[in-house]
């Protein structure tokens, strides 16, 4: 070969690598560009690039993979994804992302792959703890990393599919989350001793009563307090309706007694706010009823709950975790807290009622004492102002 065609091989072969190192550098900088603008600015896209995204408005689906679970999206909603736009420096109409649209998008789809983390679930059997339910694993979408591996994906035309079929496939970012409490950890969760007990007794309420306390009750077996954690009733709750397993009994509000799904709830939040009381710890929200229920006896010793509404709320000021379990036999249902005695000392006194009216309104007051082992005292009074029962109109269930 001589001179001349050896330097005309030269040249191409800087040609071609000066190409690449372009391209790559485009891609380089696009995918940081990615990073920088997933809060909604488009991303801008250069002549190969622009092509590549041409390219991939022909495919006739994007599948999103997230391990075992994909989700195909069909052309009529990524390519919502494109916009194109002129260049400043050309004037030459090119496309680019959106990742405003494509974040919606992930948003959207996110309730499909977000699994949430449970905790693993524990009864107490004759004083010593038992695992009732393992630890899951949970996992959530990253969307900010996802937005990156599909603009990537669709700039580069890179398709992790196998698929032949104008099919693209790509891989999202998806975050595992663990437990906070796990088998490994329940020898170090100092959950030794029973702490405190209420009860209260619901005999002679209603089929559909019976059924909701039934169910509610069930939702705050195993429950995990970790140190310096507050409690919320209604957040353990969660919905109250049909689809939650609940039926329509009486309940107190507006003036009027009138079915509504979860009525019998507050035979729970008594229990519980019971059990709390006699176990020391700090009461941060309590609401008495607005009549006296005679499920609640003694009047002045009730927790009436209503989501949104009204809440029960305590905090666990032990140095330990405490495990809140319930448990029904007959016609009473039980709460019972687990945790480290630290020594405190819990003394109630009444409720005791006054103000008592021939109409059946009335007052009552529940005092509470804690001594804590460094001699500190602390004092409580709860309050509780009951109108007339007859003062309450009766709502038919029209369900009975």
């Amino acid at each position: 070969m001589g001179p001349y065609w050896r330097k005309i091989m030269i040249s191409l072969l800087a040609a071609v690598v000066l190409a690449s190192v372009f391209m790559l550098g485009q891609i380089f900088y696009y995918s940081k560009s990615i990073r920088s603008t997933t809060g909604g600015a488009p991303v801008l896209t250069s002549g190969k690039l622009s092509a590549n995204l041409s390219a991939a408005l022909q495919q006739k689906k994007i599948i999103l993979k997230s391990q075992e679970k994909d989700i195909p999206v069909g052309s009529g909603e990524f390519k919502g994804w494109f916009e194109s736009y002129n260049r400043n420096y050309t004037g030459k109409e090119e496309l680019r992302i959106n990742t405003k649209r494509v974040s919606a998008y992930l948003e959207k789809i996110s309730k499909e792959i977000d699994i949430p983390p449970v905790n693993a679930k524990l009864v107490i059997d004759n004083g010593k703890v038992n695992e009732f339910r393992p630890p899951k694993q949970g996992r959530t979408l990253n969307a900010p990393a996802s937005i990156v591996k599909i603009s990537v994906a669709l700039a580069s035309g890179s398709n992790d599919s196998g698929n032949s079929d104008k099919t693209l496939g790509i891989e999202l970012a998806v975050d595992e989350k663990w437990p906070e409490v796990t088998l490994d950890k329940i020898n170090e969760l100092g959950i030794s001793t029973l702490l405190a007990r209420g009860e209260s007794d619901f005999s002679g309420s209603p089929k559909f009563r019976v059924h909701n306390i039934a169910t509610g009750s069930e939702k705050f077996t195993g429950i995990l307090l970790k140190p310096g954690e507050e409690f919320s009733f209604n957040k353990f709750l969660g919905s109250v309706d049909a689809s939650s397993g609940y039926l329509p009994e009486l309940v107190i509000k507006n003036g009027t007694l009138i079915p509504e799904y979860g009525g019998g709830l507050c035979q729970v939040s008594t229990t519980l706010f019971r059990a709390a009381a006699l176990a020391g710890l700090p009461i941060l929200e309590r609401h008495p009823h607005s009549i006296p229920v005679r499920y609640y006896n003694p009047q002045g010793f009730d927790a009436t709950i209503y989501p949104g509404v009204s809440d029960l709320r305590f905090k666990n000021d032990t140095p330990a975790y405490v495990l809140i379990q319930s448990k029904i036999a007959n016609s009473k249902i039980y709460f019972e807290i687990y945790g480290t005695d630290d020594g405190r000392k819990t003394t109630l006194e009444g409720p005791r009622q006054y103000d008592i009216k021939s109409n059946g309104a009335l007052k009552a007051e529940l005092k509470r004492i804690v001594i804590y082992p460094d001699g500190a005292e602390k004092k409580d009074v709860f309050q509780s102002s009951y109108k007339a029962p007859g003062s309450f109109q009766v709502v038919r269930n029209p369900l009975e």
